[in-house]
């Protein structure tokens, strides 16, 4: 009697694992995925996405993501340290771009893989501009902001400001450009041209995350607009996850306020910052020595 009983218990938990995963549980994945590459866990969002893109195919954006996922897990781990781990993502994001041609933001990803690998592992500034080429056609405001980056990438700073200032002009709205103009000045610590860029981006868009954060870390660097700093940091931390992967993670968010409270003389919250840093991400090797210095 009980081997009849565990086939029909092993019957319908088969048929359980077979139902296809609906279109919410999927979006839920999704963003769990998210959440878990904005805190730079990449190795735990990689095996949802691949559950993403097993549960729907000819999602571009599903392979697109799990090519990023893959190669921000290569980077972690030292992107020269696996061969197949390269050619994973190069196979995700050349699908993304093969189920959808327009899906810009994947031809930006190949072409920043290209750039980032050595030659002896498929890397080719030529093939990184082939790309670009291709995106120009599309949007060449956003073909000149990803010149702009490989500039900056280089340290050519006023090329990349050149860059930058070609997209604006081809494209004004867009205040991810103004954010890339802002960290060019925070490279060259002219904080005056930095705010000045930052407060042109959300002039355009008050709550763009990314923007609340870089004015807080260029508070928390320059010692400038210390209250204004804490005040967007603090609002950057309380936003829900966003998919945009270039929003830094929330470790970097609280040991940046950290950095804030420090310099308002509040040793007691910055305390409390760079330990919660710590426990978002315990590789946070910025957090953990100022915590220690800290408590010298």
């Amino acid at each position: 009697m009980l081997a009849p009983r565990l086939f029909a218990v092993a019957a319908v938990l088969l048929a359980f694992v077979a139902q296809p995963i609906v279109a919410q549980d999927v979006s839920a994945l999704f963003t769990q995925a998210q959440e878990l590459m904005r805190r730079q866990q990449f190795a735990a969002a990689v095996p949802l996405l691949e559950k993403c893109v097993a549960a729907q195919p000819a999602s571009s954006k599903f392979h697109q993501w799990l090519g990023r996922a893959l190669g921000l897990q290569a980077a972690q781990n030292g992107i020269t340290s696996s061969l197949m781990s390269i050619r994973k993502v190069k196979a995700e994001l050349e699908k993304a771009i093969a189920l959808d041609p327009k899906n810009l933001q994947a031809r930006n990803d190949l072409a920043i893989l290209y750039r980032a690998l050595p030659g002896l592992f498929g890397g080719s500034n030529a093939k990184a501009a082939e790309q670009v080429a291709i995106i120009r056609k599309d949007d060449p405001a956003l073909a000149s902001q990803i010149d702009g980056d490989f500039l900056a990438g280089d340290k050519k700073y006023d090329a990349a400001l050149a860059a930058y200032n070609e997209s604006l002009r081809l494209n004004g709205a867009n205040p991810m450009t103004h954010v890339r103009i802002s960290l060019v000045h925070q490279q060259k610590k002219d904080w005056e041209k930095a705010f000045a860029a930052l407060d042109r981006g959300l002039a355009i868009d008050a709550n763009h995350p990314l923007l609340l954060y870089q004015v807080g870390r260029a508070a928390a660097l320059s010692g400038l607009q210390l209250g204004r700093g804490e005040k967007c940091l603090r609002t950057y931390i309380a936003m829900p996850v966003r998919e945009d992967l270039e929003n830094p993670p929330i470790a970097a968010a609280h040991f940046r306020l950290g950095n804030i409270l420090e310099k308002k003389s509040d040793p007691a919250g910055a305390r409390a910052e760079y330990e919660t840093s710590l426990q978002i991400d315990p590789k946070q090797k910025q957090a953990r020595e100022a915590l220690a210095k800290l408590k010298r």
